[in-house]
């Protein structure tokens, strides 16, 4: 009986020995290969009535192993006769301008909506994804571009009042382009007590009054009515009502 409990107990420490050394040199699990973010560029929409309300949109395939940190898209505008532009614009050229999106970097598709982008500005927008990482790595996607449309030109627009006039907007027309208008004039929201309620984004939904059609090349004047005599605060901007009735508004300003 001693025999077979003395065999057996050999045998335990031989398998006991033959695992741990198994253990031992076992080869250790291999690194996790790093993998960089992905991110594509996707075209530029307009989401309704408003001609020159964007969607900047991109797509992020692949998060990555490194963090994102930032990420948007990339714009450079080209302007008639200048050379101040890149058509495969990067974080590091001077002629291109990031556009951040603010939201955390998840997979999918993301949308920034730029409201009023002023077509009078550029001819042709270069643009394209991007993302950076904790590291310091930018990846990109592709290059695309954007032409808008050729609607007639907003160069200078002002307010002043007078004694006698509440409210006068001036606006420059600086070019024609080759859409028809059929309506173009203020759109305008103003309070009369600083409690009041006032738009500052005015829309056609507010107060409107047109200037006299057809368009032309030169400065155009209106008063602006302003039922109270007076207001404590006001918000305007040009307009255009073109023949598809989609609108196209100018930069606001403010007396």
């Amino acid at each position: 009986m001693k025999r077979i409990t003395l065999q057996f107990s050999s045998l335990l420490a031989a398998l006991f020995l033959f695992a741990f050394s198994c253990q031992d040199h076992r080869d250790p699990d291999p690194e996790p290969i790093a993998e960089d973010a992905r991110v594509r560029t996707l075209e530029i929409t307009n989401p309704g009535q408003v001609i020159n309300d964007l969607n900047f949109r991109l797509y992020i395939e692949t998060l990555g192993t490194e963090p994102i940190t930032e990420y948007g898209i990339l714009l450079s505008f080209k302007s008639t006769n200048s050379d101040e532009f890149a058509k495969v614009p990067t974080l590091g050229n001077k002629f291109s301008s990031p556009l951040k999106f603010e939201y955390g970097a998840t997979a999918g598709e993301h949308i920034h909506l730029q409201e009023s982008v002023g077509f009078d500005d550029f001819e042709t927008l270069y643009y394209r994804a991007y993302a950076k990482t904790e590291n310091g790595k930018v990846v990109y996607g592709d290059p695309m571009e954007y032409t808008p449309l050729d609607v007639p030109k907003f160069g200078s627009f002002t307010l002043s009042k007078s004694e006698n006039v509440p409210a006068t907007a001036k606006l420059e027309v600086v070019g024609l382009g080759t859409v028809q208008v059929e309506e173009y004039g203020v759109a305008y929201s103003y309070r009369t007590a600083p409690s009041g309620a006032v738009n500052v984004s005015p829309k056609l939904a507010d107060r409107t009054v047109p200037y006299k059609l057809p368009v032309s090349v030169s400065a155009h004047a209106v008063n602006l009515p302003i039922k109270e005599g007076k207001f404590d605060k006001l918000y305007a901007r040009p307009f255009m009502r073109l023949k598809n009735a989609k609108i196209y508004y100018g930069s606001v300003k403010s007396l």
